[in-house]
Formats: C-alpha cells, structure tokens, sequence
C-alpha cells in the first residue's frame, strides 16, 4: 500500500492539473475569467478530499 505521503502527493499534483483545466474551461466557456477561477477553487477542495479518501480505499480493499 502507498504511504500517506505519497497518496497526498499524487492527489496534490493531479489536482493542480485538474483544477488548472477547469479553470481554463469555465473562462473558455463563459469568457469571465473569476467564473473560472470560482469554479476552480470550489472543485479543488471536493475534489481533493474525495480522491485522497477514493485513493486509500482502493488500496485497502485491493491489497489487504
């Protein structure tokens, strides 16, 4: 199973990519770029939490 450490790191540096493309994506789409950034910033927080929580359930129901 992968440390603590680097499940946080994993999820740190996917999310950063992520909520980069998201941000990008909500100014493309509605040409504001504080939409973007609003929507960005509510989506890093869900969704960091969520797959740090995803990322060690999978490898605790995979490798017990």
């Amino acid at each position: 199973m992968a440390s603590y450490k680097e499940t946080l790191l994993k999820t740190i540096i996917w999310r950063t990519i992520a909520t980069i493309l998201t941000i990008l994506t909500g100014w493309a789409v509605t040409g504001n770029y504080k939409f973007g950034l609003a929507i960005g910033g509510i989506e890093v927080v869900i969704k960091m939490v969520s797959y740090f929580i995803f990322e060690r359930l999978w490898d605790k129901v995979l490798k017990k």
